[in-house]
């Protein structure tokens, strides 16, 4: 009865040591699972610039009927908190240099006008978390976008002339 047991512990060990590569190099697999959380975390940080400014461009196509950009942007919960502060800093100031007019430019696309067809991915800068998109129906339109870490969330920062620093924004 010992033996059987013995035998059959033998060759599961056997066949865990087998089915582990041999006792091959178990960096591989951390490394392959590194690799694949990286590529993830890319995604998502890709995910949700494109998610939030295609959402973007599609509440402004509504016209008469969408919703204002601060009412907008603090209904989404794709932004930080910082982010939400600094659109709301930048209507209200606009507002109090010129009454009537405020803004005369969209700050989220950093133009008056922008594709109405929405955005693709042109490149993101792992290092910087700095993404560029370009029109779906006017390639030559870029936008800058940045997303950042929060409570394990990927968030959108800055976007058009928001919270992105002047030397980092698209060409206009």
């Amino acid at each position: 009865m010992i033996e059987g047991i013995i035998k059959v512990l033998i060759v599961t060990i056997v066949f865990v040591f087998i089915s582990c590569g041999q006792g091959g190099n178990t960096n591989e697999t951390v490394e392959s699972s590194t690799n694949e959380k990286v590529v993830s975390q890319k995604d998502k940080k890709i995910e949700i610039a494109l998610t939030f400014i295609n959402g973007y461009v599609d509440n402004s196509n509504k016209l008469n009927k969408a919703i204002g950009i601060i009412e907008w942007v603090n209904s989404n919960d794709l932004t930080t908190k910082a982010f939400k502060i600094e659109v709301k800093k930048i209507i209200d100031e606009a507002y109090k240099q010129d009454p009537e007019l405020g803004l005369d430019a969209d700050p989220i696309v950093d133009a008056q006008d922008y594709p109405s067809k929405g955005f693709e991915l042109e490149s993101l800068d792992e290092q910087t978390n700095f993404l560029i998109v370009k029109g779906k129906d006017w390639p030559e339109f870029k936008l800058i976008i940045k997303v950042v870490e929060e409570n394990g969330k990927c968030l959108v920062d800055g976007c058009g002339i928001v919270n992105i620093p002047k030397d980092k924004r698209a060409a206009r």
